[in-house]
Order: C-alpha cells, then structure tokens, then sequence
C-alpha cells in the first residue's frame, strides 16, 4: 500500500495529453480566445469544437472540456461524421470523465473510441486512447499492471506511425507507474523521454523527461542527480509556464528534507501548496504529506494537524481512497503525540478501513494480474527486440535477451504465486484463531446451559435406564439426537478420540447402545463414517494445540498423544482441514504472532 501512497501526481503532468498536441501557459489563453471566436461566427466548427475541448482538458477544465465535447459529439452525430469528429470527442470526454472520476462514463466513452479506432484503422487515435486508457486503469482502479499495459499497446502503435510527441508522453507515464511501485527500472524510460525531448528541441518533452528522471533518482535516493534534474525542470516550467508548478515545488521540497536543509524545503513546501492546480488534489496529497513529516521532525505538531486536517477535507470529493490513506495516518501520529488518542484511534480506523477496501479490490483482481504481468513483460520483450532489429544485433545476442527475459518472467510469476500463497495461509491461520476463540466462547456458553438443564427427566439412574432401552429398541428421532448429543459429549470433553485404540464397539458400550444404531447416528448427523469422525475431531484439537504459540511439544509427539495411529494419518487429516501441513501451520502462527508484536512496538 505504501508504495502507491507516495506518488500519482507525475501523470497529471500528462493526463491532458491528447491527439492535440500540449500549449504551454502563456499561450494557453491567448489560443483559448480564438477557439471561442471562432465558435461565436459558428457555434457548429468542428475543428474549433475539437480544438478547444482539447484545450480545456490540458487546462484541467474538466467541466468545460466535458461541455464542448458533448457539443463537439452531437454536431458529429448530425454529420454522421464518426471517424472525425466523434471520435475525437469520446477521446476527450474518456479522459475528462477519467479526471473527474465518473467510472461508467469514462470507460463507455474510451470503449466507445477504441472500436471506432480500430475500425478506422487510425493508430493516431489509438494512441491517445491507449494512454487515455492506462490513465483511467491507475487513477479509477488503481491497478498498475492495467496501467502498463495499456501504455505499451500505446507505445507500440506510437511506433508504427511514428508518433514522437506521444512517444515520449508515454515513456513518461511508464515511468510513473514504476515510480509508484518503487521500481527503478523506470529510469530507462524517463532518460529516453528526456532525450528525445533534447533531440526534438521540443521544451515540454524535456521538461516532462526531466521531471520523471528527477523522481526516478529521487527513488534511487541518488540526491545529486535528483536535484540536477528537478532544477532543470524548474527553469523549463518558469520560462514556459508550465503547469503542474506545485509537482517540482514538491519534489524539491523532498530533496532539501532529505539532505538536511529544512529551511529551503518548507519554502518549496509552501510554494507547491500555493500554486497548486485546480482538480490537482494528488499533488496536493504529497506536498502536505512531505510538509508534515518536516514539521513533525521540527516538533510542530499543532501546525502539521491543522495542515492535514484541511487536506482531508480537501480531498472527499477525490474517487478513490487512494491518496487520503497517507495522510489520515500522519494525522492520527500527529493527534496522538498531542494527547488527543480518541481523535488519533479515530483516523487509524478510517485509514485502516480505506486500505482494507483497497486491498480487497487488489484481491479480487490477483489472477488477473498474473496473466496481465505476463502480457506487460511481453510487451516490453517486443519493444527490446524491435531496438535490438534497428541496430543490426547478432541473433544470438538476441536470443539470449529473450531467454532472460523469460526467465525473468518464469521467476516473477513463481515469487508472485508463492507471495500470494503465503499470504492466503495467513489468512487461514487468522481466521482459524478467530474461529478457535468464538468456539471456546460458545462451547462456555453452551456448557453452562447444559448445567442449567441438566437430568430435565428424572435422576441420573432413570436417565441411564433409558440409554440402556437404546439396544433393544427401534431409534426415534429424539433418540437419536439424545445418543448424538452424548456422543459428541464424550468426543469434546472427555476426548475419548486421544485412544488410538478406540473402536465402535468401545464407543456404543460407553454410551450403552451398539455399534449398528451409533454408525447409524454418526453418519445421519455428520456425513462421516465412524473413524472420518474421529479423526477429524483429533485434527481439529491439533489445529487448537498449534494455535497456541507458547504450545512447542514435537509434531511427533502431538499426533501420538491425539490418537493417531501412523504421522501419515496425522498429517492428512491436518490437511483436509486447514490446506496446510502441521509443521506450515505452526510457522504461520509464529510468523503472525510476530507481525502483530512488531505492530505494537511500532
């Protein structure tokens, strides 16, 4: 979770990139005005309809951009114009429903425009829908391997056009989505980005590959590179006005925290905060989250919960919980070093809810993003080998890339599956300690109702003459529940079961019946033979007895005490219950025990 807290904002340095190509602020306006005349000679111009709802996105005008390209799709509808004008205006409603969070609007209109791409055959297009696609999986999803892929189908139809503009935009978005997941193979890309920038001689591509390699090296905490390349970024910004001021406001403010110099980092600080961008709450997000940890670390907790407090406030209309999680915790540390623990546990709570619900979602999508790791590391072997076609490389230079590169692919989907597995068993043994205290609440409860009624008919020699009819006579309904209910009595608190010698026969003299109406019993109440029953009850005392963490008696030893005959029949029965072995289980309990202790000494 941590890692996708730090950093979404580097896209919205992108999300307005379209098939329009990026205007830099001071021009911004002064082309915005002529859009408008244009549409007050004629409200029906499609190219000035298109031109300015591409305008109001990059401006982050969502409202507005949603406005002229709902007027840009009508007026396309009444030409029957839907590889022109229609198709620009999903595009740019995709991504402005994307920014605005309206999910169900977002992916139609995107959907909508792929198919009218596709059939067109207009890879110019399908750019910008991929990119707009991979924006709408990171920012409405939050999944990060959706993100990629959709970014290198981008890349790849960038390439047949060639596209380099978007080319670099979206060496950039890849970059970010590394970023997020603390991957610094990211690098390659922004560096790609920053040079064709540089070779284009084109301001807003070097400014866009600067800033990306600055937080890529800000990741790799190389502090020297990182400052080199958000200063340039700065220059670029101030001389051209780009927006996004408050994004290297932000990271400069890292830097300077990082590297010990407190005062330049609040001037940063409070710089990114003032010239923060409208709808641009994720910048917002992490410039009050650095802001914070440097008052923390200056002891000035009143301020940095005030700070909080109105970025909280600031970001409930945000769609997904995704960026209030870091700061409902610094606020929660902050109320807490000040005494206030009912308002500190209050945020904990509510930050604890909103990852629980996003590693929910993140759950449920786990299969899928198995098979789409594998799709995106394809993507990225084809993109290498069409490099290494370019330059003319030996064919067994490139064999032997792909031969790692699937090995690599192999390895990450093993480590994946293995992470996963193990995750699953923890949650196994979580979810046994909790059933194992409910059960011993109730088996309490029970037992003292049991006390409560107990010889309800009569002495406890009329009761036995009762059981003694058992053998002799035909089983009546309530018969049988009586006989159930005392077997199950003998089984749970007298443990016969721990008798590896105990047979039917033993069991229906204990009970005064015979062996033909306990079977009987047995397999009407439970679906289980008479020894499928009796092993399961010594399995389940198992899982009891290595629940205990204080409990360190061998595996051996436990299996003889419970009855068992052969370690085999132990560890089966063990197995069918909690999927786990006897000696797995026991490590996973230890392994939770000390999570949950280390959560309490931090």
């Amino acid at each position: 979770m941590k890692t996708r807290q730090i950093l979404l904002f580097l896209l919205i340095i992108l999300q307005g990139t379209s098939a329009f190509p990026s205007i830099t602020g001071e021009k911004m306006d002064e082309r915005l005005k002529i859009q408008e005349e244009k549409l007050d000679t004629d409200s029906n111009d499609t190219e000035a309809l298109r031109e300015i709802s591409y305008l109001y996105l990059q401006k982050a005008d969502y409202q507005k951009a949603i406005e002229y390209g709902t007027r840009l799709f009508n007026r396309g509808y009444e030409k029957e114009d839907y590889y022109g004008s229609i198709l620009q205006a999903h595009i740019c409603l995709g991504q402005a429903y994307t920014m605005t969070g309206n999910i169900r609007l977002a992916y139609s209109n995107l959907g909508q425009a792929e198919r009218l791409a596709l059939t067109a055959h207009n890879d110019s297009a399908l750019c910008s829908i991929y990119n707009g696609k991979g924006l709408y999986a990171l920012n409405l999803q939050n999944d990060c391997y959706q993100a990629l892929e959709y970014f290198f189908k981008g890349l790849e139809t960038a390439g047949r056009i060639p596209y380099d503009r978007l080319t670099s935009i979206l060496l950039a978005n890849i970059s970010s989505v590394y970023y997020l997941k603390k991957d610094t193979t990211g690098l390659k890309y922004t560096l790609e980005c920053y040079r064709l920038g540089n070779e284009k001689k084109d301001s807003y591509l070097t400014y866009c590959g600067a800033a990306t390699t600055a937080y890529m090296y800000y990741l790799k905490q190389d502090w020297n590179n990182a400052f080199t390349y958000a200063q340039e970024a700065e220059n670029l910004m101030q001389v051209h006005q780009f927006r996004n001021q408050s994004n290297i406001y932000s990271l400069l403010g890292h830097i300077y925290r990082k590297t010990g110099q407190p005062i330049q980092a609040e001037t940063c600080y409070r710089k990114a905060l003032k010239r923060k961008d409208q709808n641009d709450w994720i910048a917002l997000s992490d410039a009050c989250q650095g802001y914070a940890t440097l008052l923390m670390e200056q002891q000035r907790f009143a301020e940095a919960i005030r700070l909080l407090q109105q970025a909280i406030t600031e970001s409930t209309h945000v769609p997904s919980a995704l960026f209030r999680i870091g700061l409902l915790q610094k606020l929660s540390a902050c109320l807490e070093h000040e005494g206030y623990i009912k308002e500190a546990l209050a945020y904990s709570k509510q930050s604890m809810a909103e990852a629980d619900s996003l590693y929910n979602e993140a759950k449920e999508r786990s299969m899928y993003e198995i098979r789409t790791r594998y799709q995106i590391d394809q993507h990225e072997a084809a993109l290498q080998r069409s490099k290494v076609e370019l330059i003319k490389k030996e064919n067994n230079l490139r064999i032997l890339f792909i031969g790692i590169i699937t090995l690599s692919i192999i390895v990450g989907m093993l480590w994946y599956l293995y992470h996963r597995k193990n995750r699953l068993y923890m949650a196994i043994v979580r979810q046994n300690r909790e059933a194992l205290r409910r059960e011993k609440e109730l088996t309490q409860r029970l037992v003292k109702q049991q006390q409560e009624l107990e010889y309800p008919t009569g002495s406890p020699e009329t009761q036995q003459t009762q059981t003694e009819k058992y053998a002799s006579s035909t089983l009546t309904t309530d018969k049988k529940k009586d006989l159930f209910l005392r077997f199950e009595k003998l089984m749970t608190e007298e443990k016969i079961y721990t008798d590896n010698l105990l047979t039917k026969e033993k069991a229906a003299e204990l009970l005064g019946t015979n062996r033909t109406y306990l079977s009987q019993v047995i397999n009407e109440e439970t679906s289980q033979t008479f020894t499928q029953y009796v092993n399961s009850c010594r399995a389940k005392e198992a899982v009891r007895l290595l629940s205990d963490p204080e409990n360190n008696t061998p595996l051996k030893a436990i299996s003889a005490q419970l009855g068992f005959n052969s370690m085999t029949t132990f560890y089966h029965q063990f197995q069918l219950i909690t999927e786990m072995t006897p000696a797995q289980y026991r490590s996973k309990m230890n392994d939770l025990r000390q999570i949950e202790a280390d959560s309490k000494s931090e």
